[in-house]
């Protein structure tokens, strides 16, 4: 029963979509978190000005762990300075005790579970990000990131 609920959960990540936005502004959309166990982040970019600009289509967000090359022409590469890789990471663990995730010397995330999960991340005594995000069935339906303005919401 359980391998079951367990295939049933990955193939229901494995089709849904996300999007992204940063400041109120939609920037594109994630596929799917499979790259996650890689310590990055990937999405589409489908702002026709974030293209303009960037002169991209996808963009990348990783972490600390990140090891593989960045020579991808056509990939905007962006280290992850507040921690959302980690905390998305912990959300697909499925795991709901309060926890402390050392990033770094000097760098952790605080993760407390009630209604919702909230986190904070603290680089060197400052808080870097701060939020929520929602799970329904193992599934996140939203991370909202307060400090920085960052968004990921389940497309319906």
């Amino acid at each position: 029963m359980r391998f079951l609920f367990t295939i049933l959960m990955i193939t229901n990540i494995a089709f849904a979509s996300y999007t992204i936005k940063y400041q109120g502004l939609e920037l594109g959309t994630i596929d799917n978190f499979d790259t996650l166990k890689d310590h990055y982040l990937e999405a589409n970019l489908t702002n026709k000005i974030a293209k303009l600009l960037l002169r991209k289509d996808k963009f990348v967000f990783y972490n600390e762990d990140y090891t593989g090359k960045k020579d991808d022409k056509n990939i905007k590469y962006k280290k992850d300075k507040y921690a959302i890789v980690y905390i998305l990471k912990k959300a697909f663990s499925n795991n709901t005790k309060d926890e402390r995730i050392e990033v770094k010397k000097d760098k952790f995330i605080d993760v407390k579970f009630d209604k919702n999960y909230k986190f904070i991340y603290n680089s060197r005594n400052r808080i870097k990000s701060k939020g929520y995000f929602e799970m329904k069935d193992g599934e996140l339906q939203t991370l909202i990131e307060d400090v920085n303005s960052i968004e990921i919401i389940k497309n319906k």
